[in-house]
């Protein structure tokens, strides 16, 4: 039986929502990573961040990048990548529907780079504050802890900080879990425990830690955090008017009580 899959259309430009396959059904389609429940909160924003400067950190294949161009039309888009790999698909979508340059690219670069996301920002933007930010890349703790820390301090009062994939750790841990309960034989179960201890050294504390540091910020920081939204895998957060620091580490968004909270496992 063939698929039908979930789509998107914007403008001229068909998105085909494939959050767990790469690959295209249809040809001359864009393929974006991205579940329902995502795109349908980036389409309710689309309104208010229309001609935004945006950074968005994990592009991935680009599709995501594609759809935020067409979605946002954005006054500049800084899009950072850890792989060199060259990304022709989106190459060709820039070229075609980003003639006047607006996105620009950038492979090779750490998102926890506290040299060159900086600098970035800084050539992207000169001194205009970012409207909003979207982190989808490593999905670890140290990584994306750096990242807010670099670039939520740059947002304007009233832009928007979004998390996205904060939970993926702890549904693998529930896809485990229900695949063991299914398993009537064990050797399922047998095999999933030898996997799990062989990547142990692999696995740091999550990344929803941060985000539970980030409620106590809320907090704490009325200020600085004047709303968070925190649902299934997506977390946003808006910038309040105070002035942040660059590089105000999270120890400051929590406090000493939160710092003393969260000790045990600090990044």
């Amino acid at each position: 039986m063939s698929e039908s899959p979930d789509y998107e259309i914007i403008d001229d430009t068909v998105f085909e929502l494939r959050p767990h396959k790469p690959n295209l059904t249809t040809p001359g389609r864009v393929c974006l990573r991205k579940n329902r429940n995502f795109t349908n909160r980036y389409l309710a924003l689309a309104e208010e961040f229309k001609q935004c400067r945006m950074v968005e950190v994990g592009v991935d294949r680009g599709g995501s990048t594609s759809f935020f161009t067409k979605l946002f039309q954005p006054e500049a888009l800084l899009a950072i990548e850890l792989s060199k790999k060259p990304l022709p698909v989106l190459t060709e979508f820039l070229a075609q529907h980003d003639p006047q340059g607006k996105i620009n690219l950038q492979l090779g670069v750490n998102q926890a780079d506290p040299v060159r996301v900086p600098e970035l920002v800084d050539s992207t933007f000169a001194d205009n504050p970012l409207d909003i930010v979207v982190d989808d890349a490593s999905h670890l703790l140290q990584p994306t802890t750096a990242t807010f820390e670099m670039l939520f301090p740059r947002l304007r009062p009233g832009g928007l900080y979004i998390i996205e994939d904060w939970s993926f750790r702890h549904l693998i841990e529930r896809g485990i879990t229900h695949t063991m309960m299914a398993d009537s034989s064990g050797e399922v179960a047998e095999k999933l425990q030898t996997t799990v201890r062989k990547a142990q050294s692999a696995f740091d504390t999550p990344m929803s830690f941060l985000i539970c540091q980030l409620v106590i910020a809320s907090g704490l920081q009325i200020d600085w955090i004047t709303d968070m939204r925190v649902t299934d895998g997506f977390c946003e957060l808006r910038r309040g008017d105070a002035d942040i620091p660059a590089g105000t580490p999270i120890s400051s968004y929590i406090g000493s009580v939160g710092s003393k909270m969260f000790a045990a496992n600090s990044v």
